[in-house]
């Protein structure tokens, strides 16, 4: 199973370097064929050094003025024919065993389009830990109301840790929208969910590098997803989409095959805000302490058949 991966890079010498070598120890244990491209924009940074310094590994890889970003992706997919596909920035990191987990969930799972990991791991400038946090998952219907990424939640789809079909990605026209200069990835992963629902690993796929580029650019990436939002509820394309909600697990099971890789799913009823329970029973009885906590676990007991079914119970 051949796997495609682009990175776009400009003027990103100073993490260039450690963004390849992730990529190629990924491939070393991967088991699957790599198809690597790297696509520079004209960097004047010492980019170029480095990627003649790594040229035998590539599939492809130019170093000359594009139209931005994502106009590198394109032309970066345009060069490629693997099954499985993904894009890593040139400051981001994958982990020892992300492709080789890729591979195993296209493999075994031939009805999952897309992926992306449960576990949002970044890590700071120099590359040393910087956090992580757990996702509850992501549906269709919830990503379009914007509880995915903008104003009510920013619980966004980690760009790096997102791998699809190649069936997947013709089914959208085969190519990024430049609708958007700052948050095509958004608008992207909206396209999907037209076609497919996304399925979340939970485990850590990719590091997402803090720098300042990234930093700089964050109001201007909100800007573009809250348009997008403010577009979507307009023109009803939250109609469109694919619902359901899944996540694929890896654990062990004692006493028969070891390590096991499964996935779980079901549809998604209704999103219940946080606190729910708490704010009703506070309507009435907030002065009274043995009342509310009575009050509260009957609330609780009646809502239970929805609310374990909501998001974050996954």
């Amino acid at each position: 199973m051949k796997i495609s991966i682009v990175t776009p890079s400009y003027n990103q010498g100073a993490h260039l370097d450690q963004t390849i070598q992730s990529v190629l120890l990924a491939a070393d244990g991967c088991g699957a064929d790599l198809e690597y491209v790297v696509i520079d924009g004209g960097s004047t940074d010492g980019s170029r050094e480095i990627l003649e310094r790594h040229a035998s590994r590539f599939a492809y890889w130019c170093s000359e003025k594009d139209g931005g970003q994502y106009a590198a992706i394109n032309k970066g997919f345009d060069k490629t024919s693997g099954e499985i596909m993904g894009w890593l920035n040139s400051s981001d990191l994958y982990f020892p065993w992300t492709l080789s987990t890729v591979r195993e969930i296209f493999e075994k799972f031939p009805e999952v389009q897309w992926i992306t990991a449960l576990r949002k791991f970044c890590v700071q400038e120099d590359g040393s830990f910087e956090g992580m946090q757990k996702m509850p998952g992501f549906a269709g219907c919830c990503y379009y109301a914007g509880m995915h990424g903008g104003p009510k939640n920013s619980d966004f789809i980690q760009q790096e840790t997102v791998f699809w079909r190649r069936s997947l990605w013709e089914q959208i026209g085969s190519r990024i929208p430049d609708c958007c200069k700052f948050a095509a990835d958004f608008h992207l992963w909206g396209e999907f969910f037209k076609h497919a629902p996304v399925y979340g690993l939970d485990a850590p796929l990719a590091g997402f590098r803090f720098h300042g580029d990234s930093r700089s650019t964050a109001d201007r990436y909100m800007a573009e997803v809250n348009s997008l939002l403010e577009d979507w509820k307009k023109t009803g394309a939250r109609k469109q989409i694919a619902r359901g909600f899944f996540r694929i697990m890896r654990h062990w099971e004692n006493g028969r095959s070891g390590w096991r890789i499964e996935k779980h799913g079901g549809e998604e009823i209704i999103w219940l805000t946080k606190g729910l329970e708490e704010k009703l029973v506070g309507l009435f009885l907030t002065s009274f302490y043995f009342p509310y906590k009575l009050a509260l676990f009957g609330i609780r007991a009646l809502l239970w058949p929805i609310r374990r079914k909501a998001p974050w119970n996954y």
